[in-house]
């Protein structure tokens, strides 16, 4: 698969609504920093940040828009 390796498991996904322009999600399978994770703004074209955590995810981006996640590995 070019390099990397798949796995399949439990999902962790979610979305969250701002409603300050930076809050965190609890996520109990984020477990470090070192996670790799995708977030989209799904309201409007708006840029976002997401940083996990050990049991949480930092979300930053336009106050009131939602905001899709996922763990991707």
């Amino acid at each position: 698969m070019g390099g990397f390796t798949m796995t399949s498991g439990s999902s962790c996904a979610g979305s969250a609504a701002l409603s300050m322009r930076e809050m965190s999600v609890s996520a109990s399978c984020l477990t470090g920093d070192d996670n790799i994770v995708m977030c989209t703004d799904t309201t409007a074209p708006n840029p976002v940040m997401c940083r996990p955590a050990n049991g949480y995810l930092i979300m930053s981006g336009t106050m009131g828009d939602t905001i899709a996640y996922v763990r991707v590995r």
